[in-house]
């Protein structure tokens, strides 16, 4: 499916479920803002640096962690809601959503809000599906739960980790825009290297930064 298309469909759904229960722009009155998302951590030796360089630049942004994950660090996590980004629910184990039984789904859900509730003291009401597979019976059971759920607009595949060089070209050829949610993940070392370079890039272009 190409990207129109999939924006197409993220579009008409946002329409069909409940007002701001579902994400994958930000709203109108954002005007010249981004957000800046990241799955998959957090890792012990990237998620520092990601946070290292988004507070050298004074961003913040959305982390969506892994409740396994979060029982192994816990310090990253609460290092994450000390320094003001805001903290989302991926699941306990990564599990794809779609499908899954409703009490593996809750189960998954509620795990991975413990482990962040005991790791950071936060609250959390922000869901992003692992892949961003969700079905319409998950997605309407997710909603149900309290979530709110987050999908993306802009994504540069970081997940490959085949070298800066590639992502940096992605990102240049794939550029930015206003109202942007964008992927990328903190468990990798060329997202790192690729963000000290587009950040400023980006800033330059008039673009500011907000969480969600």
């Amino acid at each position: 499916m190409s990207p129109w298309l999939r924006n197409a469909a993220k579009d008409t759904l946002r329409r069909i479920v409940p007002q701001d229960r579902f994400l994958w722009r930000l709203p109108a009155e954002a005007g010249k803002a981004l957000a800046l998302t990241f799955d998959d951590g957090p890792h012990p030796v990237h998620t520092p640096e990601v946070l290292d360089l988004l507070a050298e630049h004074g961003i913040k942004g959305t982390f969506f962690v892994i409740g396994h994950r979060v029982v192994r660090y816990p310090e990253l996590v609460r290092r994450i809601a000390v320094e003001g980004h805001t903290l989302g629910n991926h699941t306990f184990g990564h599990r794809e959503v779609a499908g899954i039984h409703r009490d593996d789904l809750i189960w998954e859900l509620e795990a991975c809000e413990r482990a962040i509730q005991n790791a950071a003291g936060v609250t959390i009401d922000l869901f992003r599906p692992p892949r961003g597979k969700l079905g319409v019976r998950s997605l309407e059971q997710v909603i149900a739960f309290g979530y709110r759920v987050v999908h993306w607009s802009k994504t540069y595949s970081d997940y490959r980790k085949d070298g800066n060089d590639a992502l940096l070209l992605r990102m240049q050829h794939q550029p930015v825009f206003p109202r942007d949610i964008v992927l990328l993940h903190d468990h990798n070392p060329f997202t790192v290297q690729a963000l000290a370079t587009m950040l400023p890039v980006w800033r330059s272009s008039g673009l500011r930064f907000q969480r969600l």
